[in-house]
């Protein structure tokens, strides 16, 4: 049983040099420390975790962190200088310790440690393998429960159009009260509309539906062209009987399923379930995309993102995500084929065989095929990586591409918008007038190309002539080679706002650029010369402009409010030429307000030390008195 502590005594190594930066109470927490493995947990002064470790022994490695400053790095540095206090998990062997770091690591999300980005859980398929008749769900977690669990999908997109592709193919049933159906005899929906095949009205029979169910795990799992060969033999016999209905169902489930086997690459690697991992990063952002082979089919891709790497090399990231991804997976391959061995990479080969409970190759490429898998994995996470290079350090996540590409085909534009620029004014009835243009790039904000504006030519309140001003300038700033043209420019607002920005740019480079509008109370698409576009409240397209949209909005009345504020504390007297702050406050000492300065004749003002008449009859035109010389 692994023993918990962050006092326990033992065999412990010399105590840390008294010139160390550690407190007494850490350095007596260290000298504790048992000389077996285990897992050590950092915390701050406030006790929140700050990094994870395994050790081999945990006295000689947590000991190792607090070397020389110029030995250890930046990073580490950093850390020490935050620990008060370290906790031992201590284990039996070194593997037990690396599960354990996995886990820890996966549900706290140390500060200092590689982790997932945005390590949520995701979906998994669920087949109630204990039941009679084994339902199908979607789930987020993986319970020891008798069921068999698939996953996980990192692209719910993918995983829906799975489903929807197999429930033809395999029409399970997805409904929670089959008893109730039962009883009832009465069937559902699902049946009529061919997605269940009816167990519940005994349209098939109990022996055939749990065939059918195996057969949809054995799909999922890999083996597809053995669910192929078993349902041509299911088929031959269901012939030779002259069972035509049955053999008419077999028929249409094996040429579904050799249409999906078609439109799956082949490839030429040894081994049945193959994970390509290819690896790609810059700076602080690292990309993993894993290519699933299953009977020598490329049957899926998954894309996985790292944080805590900057100072970490190519092994020590290919540790951690191989630690971390598979720690919780529902199922692990045969092999694993990587770029470069992972940092211990014995020790990872044993955590992977006992977590799948089965030998687990984790090894570089063999051959030509194995090569080239290993180029397109490590191609697409270089292709992520460099998309978030052109966004200013910013991931390119799928949905970017997804919100982009929909765009584009909404709005029937040439080019995919992928620098969009936005306008908003923000002003209080007429006064301290601003407008913001915001940019964002690939569906990430570039703030380096924000702008914002002080509505110069405008008087009072008029919207349409403050866009067309910011629009205006900014073309300027276009034609002078200052910034890029946007591919799409989007005005907050209706019809009236966007007929004065296409106005401004006309005679300009951005009159080539297309001009859109989001009107606020309907969230409408407006363009010029077509009707109004009103999208679904789940499209990705219309989410990213509302989101460019509330960044303009929220860049323009911060400027505006900043502007009042500003106004707000400037006092009248700061207007009178050859005033300082210092006769300022010695004249509001005097009179304790510019109200009470207002009704002073001017022989008393210039009666202050230091003011004199001539500067007492300049403060009185300011703040608009008529004293007159006593």
């Amino acid at each position: 049983m692994p023993s918990r502590s962050s006092n326990q005594r033992g065999d412990a190594p010399p105590p840390l040099q008294s010139d160390d930066p550690v407190s007494i109470d850490l350095k007596r927490a260290i000298a504790a420390l048992p000389a077996q493995p285990g897992v050590y947990l950092f915390r701050d002064q406030r006790g929140d975790l700050l990094y994870v470790g395994k050790a081999k022994r945990l006295d000689q490695r947590v000991r190792s962190h607090f070397q020389d400053p110029a030995a250890i790095g930046a990073k580490q540095v950093a850390l020490i200088r935050r620990v008060a206090n370290v906790e031992f998990i201590a284990v039996d062997s070194e593997i037990d310790a690396l599960i354990l770091e996995s886990t820890l690591v996966r549900e706290q999300q140390p500060p200092y440690n590689i982790h997932l980005k945005d390590d949520k859980r995701y979906p998994y398929i669920r087949v109630s393998w204990q039941e009679p008749y084994p339902r199908l769900s979607i789930v987020r977690r993986v319970e020891k429960d008798g069921a068999r669990y698939f996953g996980p999908y990192t692209e719910v997109k993918e995983l829906r159009q799975l489903l929807r592709m197999t429930q033809t193919i395999f029409p399970m049933r997805s409904c929670s009260d089959i008893d109730a159906h039962i009883a009832a005899r009465r069937e559902c929906l699902e049946f009529h509309i061919g997605h269940c095949t009816g167990p519940c009205i005994a349209a098939q029979s109990h022996q055939e539906y749990r065939a059918m169910v195996d057969q949809f795990c054995e799909f999922l799992a890999g083996r597809r062209e053995e669910v192929v060969g078993k349902l041509r033999g299911w088929l031959s016999e269901a012939s030779e009987r002259r069972e035509y209905e049955r053999a008419a169902k077999l028929r249409d489930q094996v040429r579904r399923l050799e249409s999906v086997l078609a439109r799956q690459r082949m490839v030429d690697v040894s081994g049945s379930s193959v994970d390509v991992l290819g690896l790609a990063r810059q700076g602080e952002r690292c990309a993993v995309v894993v290519l699933r082979v299953r009977e020598r089919r490329v049957v899926a891709r998954e894309v996985r993102w790292l944080r805590g790497g900057a100072a970490a090399g190519e092994a020590d990231l290919l540790r951690a995500y191989v630690t971390l991804a598979y720690t919780s997976a529902a199922s692990i391959p045969e092999t694993l084929v990587v770029e470069t061995d992972p940092e211990e990479a014995e020790l990872v080969r044993a955590f992977l065989s006992k977590v799948a409970e089965s030998p687990v190759r984790v090894r570089q490429p063999r051959d030509a095929a194995e090569r080239a898998l290993l180029r397109t994995a490590r191609r697409n996470a270089a292709i992520l990586v460099s998309r978030g290079r052109e966004s200013k350090g910013r991931a390119l996540e799928g949905i970017a591409a997804d919100e982009a590409l929909e765009l584009q085909r909404t709005l029937h534009l040439e080019r995919m918008p992928r620098r969009i620029r936005c306008f908003d004014v923000s002003q209080l009835f007429g006064t301290h007038v601003v407008a913001s243009m915001v940019t964002f790039v690939d569906g990430q904000p570039a703030k380096n190309e924000y702008r914002r504006y002080r509505i110069r030519t405008v008087e009072g309140q008029d919207d349409f002539a403050s866009i067309a001003e910011a629009v205006a300038r900014h073309a300027v700033r276009v034609r002078e080679g200052e910034i890029a043209p946007a591919d799409l420019v989007l005005i907050d607002g209706g019809m009236g706002q966007l007929h004065a920005a296409t106005q401004a740019a006309a005679g300009s480079p951005l009159a080539n650029v297309p001009f859109v509008g989001l009107a606020k109370r309907l969230e409408e698409i407006v363009q010029v010369g077509t009707e109004p576009l009103r999208l679904s409240r789940r499209s990705p397209a219309l989410k990213l402009l509302q989101r460019i949209r509330d960044e303009a909005h929220r860049f323009a009345i911060t400027y505006h409010r900043s502007l009042r504020g500003r106004a707000a504390r400037t006092s009248t007297l700061e207007r009178v030429p050859g005033l300082g702050p210092k006769r300022r406050a010695l004249l509001l000492r005097q009179f304790g307000s510019v109200a009470r300065l207002k009704r002073q004749p001017l022989g008393t003002i210039a009666a202050v030390p230091g003011i004199g008449e001539r500067m007492a009859a300049r403060i009185l035109e300011v703040v608009g008195a008529s004293g007159g010389a006593e």
